[in-house]
């Protein structure tokens, strides 16, 4: 019996040979039609033939506009416009510094950048608030402290009038 089973096996080694010896053949021709091919296209299949590998590359698109639509304020316009407010007229809130847009530019900033501005500002020592009223530090303080006790009666026996105005522009 161990004569018929390394017949059988030597069969079947010699027959995986063969088709492994067509596979390599069919293989080479393959790979020279291939060559062929590309040199006697000129090149133009070339790029066909590196298209069809991995990804395909990506195009470059222009920037999308933001989903709402909306412009944006310039960088480092929003610090410059509220120093530029508060060197004006110190002791003013955000709404009050808002207001003071007026140029497109300056309309372009929103509310909630001026208090992160104000707020970040104040961490830094470059603004101060008193009673939610924001000024210069160091020089501006002093003249803005001046001028907040100087307003301080006024705005005490007319705060209700004045919170009124500004409360029906908003």
């Amino acid at each position: 019996m161990p004569n018929i089973a390394k017949s059988k096996e030597a069969k079947l080694s010699a027959l995986i040979a063969e088709i492994e010896s067509a596979a390599y053949e069919r293989g080479k021709e393959d790979a020279k039609k291939e060559i062929l091919d590309l040199l006697g296209s000129g090149g133009a299949q070339l790029t066909r033939a590196r298209a069809t590998r991995g990804r395909p590359p990506k195009k470059a698109e222009p920037k999308a506009r933001r989903a709402s639509g909306r412009k944006r304020a310039p960088k480092g316009s929003v610090p410059r416009f509220v120093e530029q407010a508060l060197s004006d007229q110190p002791g003013l809130t955000p709404p009050e510094i808002l207001a003071r847009a007026a140029t497109d530019m300056e309309r372009l900033i929103k509310l909630p950048s001026i208090r992160t501005e104000l707020r970040n500002g104040g961490k830094q020592g470059k603004y101060e608030s008193n009673d939610g009223r924001w000024s210069l530090a160091g020089s501006g303080s002093a003249s803005g402290e001046a001028g907040s006790s100087a307003a301080s009666p006024g705005s005490e026996s007319g705060g209700g009038e004045g919170g009124g105005t500004a409360s029906s522009t908003w």
